[in-house]
């Protein structure tokens, strides 16, 4: 069955009452892991860093935007089986890091060079725009490259998004035929993610006025609706009991939804 996303909000809602902590654990686990290890190569770089140390910091970077991609897997992990009723732990985000590693960090790899891609023009006016300074025409140049890769990142983003829910439910599945089934199941479906991304933007805008607090409530919550549209999509929501919303969906306790 086909939900519409007011339904699977309602939903991933219902999956998050009283059970708030862990995830939350897990996306402030994942987050300041990398945070952390970021630290040290921020401090050594100073305010003007030299060509090797430029070097070494952005590969650095790059490495470390890998690993939170990996936590992010795990984070992923935990809510699949909060939904599915099994047990569910902070540690679980460190399972990718255990199990399947290659596969993970192959398809981390590959999703953020392609999501780089798809962010060329933008990537390519934020160095213009810092190489000739804040002028009239650089800014404009940022601008117009900015828009321009709004379309490729969303076309992207409605394809892929998925991309590691499909790993973390077949073991044996390869990358590029992870990929491959993603594209095919989002087929039909990208309306409704795109509706669900669409009601994000209020959150993205919460979480900034509140200088990131709100990203504490609102990451799980985001988390969950993704992986509650996954499995909508797959039709195992159809299998998982859920409550019948009418009067009993005003008794959710989360003052923040």
């Amino acid at each position: 069955m086909k939900r519409s996303s007011k339904e699977i909000k309602r939903i991933s809602r219902d999956m998050l009452n009283n059970r708030y902590s862990v995830p939350m654990g897990a996306f402030v686990a994942a987050g300041l892991i990398p945070a952390l290890i970021e630290i040290p190569f921020s401090l050594s770089s100073g305010d003007y860093p030299s060509t090797p140390q430029l070097i070494i910091t952005t590969a650095a970077r790059f490495l470390i935007l890998l690993i939170g991609q990996m936590l992010l897997i795990g984070v992923f992990l935990v809510h699949l089986n909060m939904t599915r009723k099994k047990e569910f732990h902070i540690v679980q985000i460190f399972q990718p890091f255990r199990e399947g590693t290659d596969r993970y960090f192959g398809a981390v790899l590959l999703y953020t060079l392609l999501l780089l891609l798809a962010g060329a023009p933008a990537i390519t006016g934020i160095l213009w725009f810092y190489s000739a300074g804040p002028t009239a025409s650089s800014a404009v140049i940022l601008i117009v490259t900015c828009l321009l890769s709004i379309i490729p990142i969303v076309a992207f983003m409605l394809n892929f998004q998925l991309i590691y829910l499909f790993l973390l439910d077949d073991p044996q599945m390869k990358v590029t035929a992870a990929f491959g089934k993603c594209r095919r199941l989002m087929k039909g479906n990208k309306k409704r993610l795109f509706s669900l991304f669409f009601g994000f933007l209020g959150w993205g805008g919460l979480i900034a006025c509140s200088f990131g607090i709100a990203a504490l409530w609102a990451a799980p919550y985001m988390i969950q609706v993704l992986v509650t549209f996954y499995l909508d999509c797959t039709e195992e929501l159809d299998q998982i009991p859920v409550r019948e919303y009418g009067r009993e969906s005003g008794s959710f306790t989360n003052l923040f939804f």
